[in-house]
Formats: C-alpha cells, structure tokens, sequence
C-alpha cells in the first residue's frame, strides 16, 4: 500500500489548528484585497494593517487560487471550493497574531481572479477590495525582487484582471478604488474605505507607527509612506516603446478611457 505524501498527512492538521485560531481570535467579517499586480496592494495592506481591529497577514497565501469541487456549508455539495485553504490558515500559525483584531485581513493581487468564487463561497461573511491603478503605470513598473530588469505585467494582465473586477463594481461586498486617489486624496479615501468596512477611523497620521506591515518584499525596502511621484512614471522616455504597445491596444485604451484615465 502507497503511503500518502506528507502535504496530504499535514494540511488537514494545518486547516485544523489554524481554523481554530482564527474562529478562537476573528469575530468579525474578514477582508481580501485583489489587484492586478503592482497596483498598490501592499502599501493598502499596510495602512489596513494600523487598524486595531484589522491583523493584516504578512504574506501573499495564494488560499483562493485553486479551486475543486467539493462540500460548503452555505451551498451543499458540489459546490468551488478552494484547494489549498490551508495556506490561509498556516498563516494564523506562524505569524505573532496580537491580541486585540477581531478581523483578518489578507492580499493576494492574484485573487481578484477569484472575487467571484469567493462570493459564492464564503456568502456575507467576506469583504473585498479591488485596487485599480493607471494601466500605463502599472506595465512600466519592475517588481524589485522577481525580474528587476523587466516589466512585470504584460498588457492584457492588466486589461483582464481589473474588467474582473469591474464586474463587480455594483456589488455591496466590493469596492472599487483608485491607486491614484489613494496616494493624492488619502484621507477622503481612506474614509471611503472605512465607511465600506463598517470600522472607526483610526489616526490616519499614525499609521507607519501602527501596524504590522513595516516591510515587504514588493518595495524591497521598510515601508516609507505615500509618495505622489509614483504616479504617471510610465512618462518617462525609457517607457516610449511600451507605451506605444499599451496605447496601440484598443481594449487597453477603452478601460483607460472608462476609468477616466483619458
């Protein structure tokens, strides 16, 4: 008889303890973020993570990326369920969850791939927030770690993930913000984001002081603060050639243009 591997022996050990810290510590709704990748995800994730009711999970777990069928409370059999949960509990786990946040909140800018299936999934008990950020900026932009010396988004990544998220816009369990408004009105949207997630607002002054997130790999520095220069760096000359692709695409000019980017 074939032994099991190790995954399949550990990961419903994983699910179990994790689980029960997270039903132990978490009363409130939790929150996801999705993005198309380098669209401000983190620095989101780090400003949430001040919250004193928000514990902001340090790393990307991927938990909704991969879904099977299987068995949900909400709908009975047969039903998307996410194949590799544990990651998402793994993280109640390893990292130092202080006492005090009633509610989780994780990024993984891949996941607004699956704002859908997670929905369906877990009902009223989730919200989400979907960054959009200027398509020009975000195809311009190099990920610090992973390919320096490349652009990291392609353009119809960026066209796909954020019509995903768009179509949901009218959604009560979604909300949409801008990148842009982020950085220059901070304030005013952080309110937005706040008044959507039901919570007080904090000290929004405080908030590099505050919480969890001081560092990530996607700046590849310890967290700075908001810097207005980030954006409409894809004016640069070295870009003209990508932009050129970019602005040659009708789907790609449509959205900027739909997004009040023109």
């Amino acid at each position: 008889m074939k032994k099991k591997p190790i995954r399949s022996l550990v990961r419903p050990l994983v699910i179990k303890l994790g689980k029960r810290i997270a039903d132990k510590q978490f009363s409130g709704t939790p929150i996801i973020i999705g993005a198309c990748p380098r669209s401000g995800t983190t620095i989101l994730l780090s400003v949430l993570g001040a919250h004193p009711n928000i514990f902001a999970i340090p790393n990307q777990s991927y938990a909704f990326d991969q879904w099977v069928q299987g068995k949900t409370k909400i709908h009975g059999d047969n039903n998307l369920v996410p194949f590799r949960i544990d990651r998402l509990y793994r993280e109640f786990l390893y990292s130092k969850v202080p006492p005090g946040p009633t509610r989780w909140l994780e990024k993984t800018p891949k996941h607004i791939r699956s704002f859908h299936k997670i929905l369906d999934y877990m009902g009223e008990n989730v919200q989400l927030i979907h960054v959009i950020r200027d398509g020009r900026d975000v195809v311009t932009s190099k990920h610090p770690k992973h390919s320096p010396g490349e652009y990291w988004v392609p353009v119809n990544r960026w066209i796909d993930d954020v019509s995903l998220g768009l179509s949901l816009k009218n959604h009560p369990q979604v909300l949409n913000i801008r990148y842009e408004d982020f950085i220059q009105d901070f304030e005013k949207t952080m309110n937005t984001v706040y008044s959507f997630l039901n919570e007080e607002i904090p000290s929004l002054d405080a908030w590099k002081e505050e919480t969890n997130i001081k560092k990530s790999k996607h700046w590849n520095k310890p967290v700075q603060g908001l810097y207005k220069d980030a954006i409409q760096r894809w004016q640069k000359p070295e870009h003209k050639n990508r932009i050129d692709e970019f602005m040659s695409n009708k789907r790609a000019v449509s959205l900027l243009e739909e997004l009040g980017y023109l």
